[in-house]
């Protein structure tokens, strides 16, 4: 059939048309950019420790696929178990313009830290472009002890803990309640750091953690055997970590042996477990910039680079979590119903546990109470070799070897010529005194001539 002639109407409208349809993709590319900006990343916990290794890892690819390739910087805001910083990452002094966001942890968005009357931040509304999982701990313990654990005619196994809520102390919790598990918790210990040395002194016998170098060198020693490990879910399914198939995890263990209120209570706080590392934008943060956010997060998902330096760094189980799955078990877990609320207390009041987070001050107190503050930890005299960016991690030879030890800004004493320092006044070439309990751990003290 044969095409009619158009008219000029007909032309002029088929050309603005046409136009208008080069257009539109061209506007909707460049309506969020990053060009020429500086990004801010909100930390609610000090530098040195997984979430702050993570968010960095995420922040220096986020510089390579958010459009414009900002240049992204970190603000550590450390207090109250992380309410300081997402307080402050949740409040009107934050603009939901993309130029903040912020990285957390499952502590950080678990129901009974949210109960502490400092928080003021939902994390039901924060707007979360993505995750990290790394394996779930693995917990361990003192050979000599393995019998006690289910023998309750033996003395109980010690467990040291800070309160009694993190997420590997909670699944003591449970094997003491649900399989009967012969311990005695003493609660108090300010920090992983503490908790390594008693164990390694034989003044606690179990504890657990997900960090796969420091796995490997406790088993390492011959001195620790595994007992179980919370698990990751992968395609719905419980499943063990990588290298430690032979270690069953923990809801395989418990499965059968509660019900009711118990059960779903249990079922709950599995489900807690599924979230590792958060990354979000504040509340309120327009569409667009969100998905402008979680498509570079597809894309750090898909570069090889990523992946393998997550692995190398944190775990062989590192792998990445959508923002839509990360916003999912949130509102799932943030707020369950009050009855699961009061079984959680009830339970951890029952085996000798505080019901609510101990704050930062309580902690200390007990610590002190403790003589834990006093702790003396191993030490080597050397000559630094290395000094990571701003100070956050130091390398330096021993026996032969070459050892590293986190620096914290907040944990770390840092002592310069007989006088306080920070840090960043640590450089290579420096002779000191190093305080810390094994490679790869935080530094308690630097003392520098």
């Amino acid at each position: 059939m044969a095409c009619k002639p158009r008219t000029k109407i007909t032309n002029a409208l088929a050309l603005c048309c046409g136009a208008a349809l080069l257009l539109v993709p061209v506007a909707a590319a460049a309506q969020v950019t990053f060009k020429g900006k500086t990004i801010d990343v909100v930390l609610g916990s000090a530098s040195g420790g997984g979430t702050d290794g993570t968010t960095r890892l995420v922040g220096a690819f986020l510089e390579k696929y958010l459009p414009g390739n900002p240049t992204i910087r970190y603000r550590n805001i450390p207090g109250g178990h992380g309410a300081k910083g997402l307080n402050f990452f949740a409040s009107s002094k934050v603009k939901p313009d993309g130029l903040t966001w912020a990285g957390g942890s499952s502590s950080h968005t678990d129901p009974a830290a949210l109960r502490k009357s400092v928080v003021e931040y939902d994390p039901t509304k924060f707007q979360y472009f993505g995750g990290i999982s790394r394996g779930g701990s693995i917990v361990f313990i003192r050979k000599e002890k393995l019998a006690n654990l289910t023998d309750p005619s033996k003395p109980p196994v010690i467990v040291g803990v800070l309160d009694g809520n993190r997420s590997w102390e909670q699944l003591i919790t449970w094997g003491k309640e649900l399989l009967g598990w012969n311990v005695r918790f003493v609660v108090g210990y300010p920090g992983t750091s503490f908790l390594l040395l008693a164990i390694r002194r034989g003044e606690t016998h179990m504890m657990a953690t997900s960090n796969l170098a420091l796995l490997k060198e406790m088993f390492a020693t011959g001195e620790f055997v595994a007992v179980t490990q919370l698990g990751d879910v992968r395609d719905g399914q419980t499943a063990e970590r990588t290298g430690f198939e032979n270690i069953p995890a923990f809801p395989k263990l418990v499965a059968g042996k509660a019900t009711g209120l118990a059960k779903e209570t249990f079922e709950f706080w599995s489900d807690l477990n599924d979230l590792d590392k958060w990354y979000a934008l504040p509340p309120g943060t327009p569409k667009d910039i969100v998905q402008a956010y979680r498509t570079a997060w597809n894309k750090i998902a898909q570069d090889p680079e990523f992946i393998k330096q997550g692995k190398l760094q944190f775990s062989a189980d590192f792998e990445t979590v959508t923002g839509e799955r990360t916003a999912e078990v949130i509102s799932k877990t943030a707020y369950p119903k009050k009855e699961i609320v009061a079984y959680l207390d009830e339970l951890k009041i029952k085996h000798g546990l505080p019901a609510e987070p101990l704050t930062d001050e309580e902690l200390a107190a007990m610590a002190k109470a403790k003589g834990l503050d006093k702790a003396e930890f191993p030490n080597v005299t050397t000559v630094i070799s290395a000094v990571g960016t701003g100070g956050r991690d130091i390398q330096f030879p021993v026996e032969g070897g070459s050892h590293k030890a986190e620096v914290s800004s907040t944990r770390t004493k840092v002592i310069i010529a007989g006088n306080p320092g920070t840090r960043t006044d640590l450089k290579a070439g420096m002779t000191c005194t190093i305080e810390y309990v094994g490679d790869g751990k935080d530094a308690q003290s630097i003392d520098c001539k």
